[in-house]
């Protein structure tokens, strides 16, 4: 059976336009509770984006605009990133094909496998999207050029021993 999320708030769903309109009743008088209050929208949201509005153009509501701040490859790399997945995508489909491979019907019809199996697929084979973990202060103190230096004294004198 698949998954199916449904939200659970309406936090960032009030289009921009309406966020604006409501921005600038705040920014006449009003509170934010008030306006919030009498137009349905999140207190939260609204106040978010009268503070982001007076720093920055905002283009989107909500926290979407932190996405491009974390990035880590340029556009033109996640271009090429994706066109390469879809390429290797494309050639995995036609090898279940060639081979005869029995294959569910929605990769035939949509093109593509389904949330369930690719969440599947990657736990048979040990594969996850990870978060990178920290380096602990003590590693990142001690690589400095002292003890660099004398891991590589130390190896030397192991090379010379060993000749």
């Amino acid at each position: 059976m698949p998954r199916t999320y449904r939200r659970k708030t309406s936090w960032g769903s009030t289009p921009l336009e309406e966020i604006e309109r409501r921005a600038s009743e705040v920014k006449g008088g009003k509170s934010i509770r008030s306006v919030a209050k009498e137009r349905q929208i999140d207190r939260s949201t609204l106040r978010r984006y009268i503070k982001k509005r007076d720093t920055q153009e905002v283009r989107s509501v909500g926290y979407s605009g932190t996405a491009s701040a974390k990035r880590v490859f340029s556009e033109e790399v996640e271009k090429e990133l994706a066109e390469h997945i879809k390429k290797l995508a494309e050639q995995f489909h036609e090898l279940a094909g060639r081979n005869n491979i029995p294959t569910p019907s929605n990769w035939t019809e949509k093109g593509l496998a389904g949330k369930e199996w690719f969440k599947n697929f990657l736990a048979r084979n040990h594969l996850s999207c990870r978060m990178p973990e920290a380096t602990s202060l003590g590693r990142a103190t001690a690589f400095n050029k002292t003890t660099v230096g004398e891991f590589f004294d130390n190896l030397a004198k192991v090379i010379d021993r060993a000749t």
